[in-house]
């Protein structure tokens, strides 16, 4: 007699496991969340390389931009070096231990200035997204041209 009771306390606790769906939000979550955190954090890594991207490339149009300012060949790298020199206080999503650059000045009749700048990725969140996700950026590059 005990089997019989055992074997219907089973078939009634099955019966209410199969209707109860107080865990199905649970589990759902569980298998929606990997693929939530992974977006969320592939959108975080692309925004943050456009930002730092723009921010290269702009430091670099603007030292060139800024260099016409000067008389002279001497004169116009003194100030395009002071202002990839403030580089990281005008651009706050660039380290001042990260960015490196060169000048090339052109000395012919119409002179004109190449300004280069280079943005090592090492330390930053594009570096940890790197480890992840295998992107291969190890450096980001801006260029600019200005003839006088």
């Amino acid at each position: 007699m005990t089997l019989l009771r055992l074997a219907t306390a089973a078939r009634r606790f099955a019966r209410r496991f199969a209707h109860d769906t107080s865990g199905a939000v649970a589990i759902e979550f569980m298998l929606i969340a990997p693929i939530l955190l992974a977006l969320i954090l592939g959108i975080i890594t692309l925004g943050f390389y456009m930002g730092v991207s723009h921010s290269v490339h702009q430091l670099a149009a603007g030292a060139a931009r800024a260099s016409v300012a000067g008389l002279d060949e001497t004169e116009r790298r003194d100030i395009a070096t002071t202002y990839l020199a403030q580089g990281a206080t005008r651009y706050p999503l660039l380290k001042a231990e990260a960015l490196t650059s060169s000048l090339d000045y052109s000395g012919t009749a119409t002179g004109s200035i190449t300004v280069n700048v280079t943005y090592a990725a090492d330390g930053t969140l594009l570096d940890v997204a790197n480890g992840f996700l295998n992107l291969g950026i190890e450096t980001i590059r801006g260029r600019a041209y200005v003839a006088y």
